[in-house]
């Protein structure tokens, strides 16, 4: 029927997680540390972090073959932590179009997965106010509830539809470990690289050098 959304092609996904922030370091050390870190509203990066986000960088300009540079769309979460590394990583000639996405948000359990109003976020980011999606973003964006945050499925059936949805067939999603390990299964290091197959069918980790096909 005319004006439905195609969600049988495959898209073929990298996700990447962001960089180390301060919940992270302090999550490692004393409880009064973790303690702290869960209490302090939409953490950024390190300078570890910030780090790490550079040294990827610096393998997609090093290496014209790799696979990051076929995506079509950049599309993040907009805490922090995931803006700052997809400034980071895709900055510098590695510009593909980007795009602001709350579906894929941390599980928000804890204070640190709150996000900013977009008017925060456009004073810490200018240049986000420019990137696809951010003008649909809501004042309180984030979950508001944590009742369905711990394994929240909702948000990763809605996200698949909003990928499937979408005319790229090759995007990097960057993100944060909880809800990628809802999402792909498998448990993420800051900034590491994960590549999956998305269709209507499910969520599939693949080589990214392996061909796309239409159906997992």
């Amino acid at each position: 029927m005319a004006g439905e959304v195609k969600t049988d092609t495959a898209k073929r996904v990298a996700l990447i997680r962001h960089g180390e922030g301060y919940h992270n370091v302090n999550s490692r050390k004393l409880y009064l540390g973790w303690l702290w870190s869960s209490a302090t509203r939409d953490t950024s990066l390190t300078a570890t972090g910030e780090e790490q986000a550079r040294s990827l960088q610096t393998t997609l300009q090093d290496d014209a073959d790799h696979p990051l540079h076929k995506v079509q769309v950049v599309i993040s979460s907009p805490l922090q932590r995931a803006l700052q590394t997809t400034r980071l990583v895709f900055g510098e000639g590695l510009t593909p179009p980007r795009c602001v996405s709350p579906l894929h948000t941390e599980r928000c359990i804890l204070p640190c997965d709150r996000g900013r109003s977009p008017q925060e976020i456009a004073s810490l980011f200018p240049d986000v106010k420019e990137w696809e999606g951010f003008d649909a973003l809501e004042p309180v964006w984030w979950p508001k509830t944590r009742s369905e945050e711990f394994w929240p499925v909702d948000r990763v059936e809605s996200f698949k539809r909003l990928l499937l949805s979408r005319s790229e067939t090759s995007l990097a999603v960057v993100g944060h470990a909880g809800f990628f390990k809802c999402f792909a299964g498998v448990a993420m290091h800051n900034c590491e690289v994960l590549w999956v197959d998305v269709d209507s069918s499910g969520v599939r980790v693949v080589d990214c050098s392996a061909p796309l096909h239409a159906n997992l």
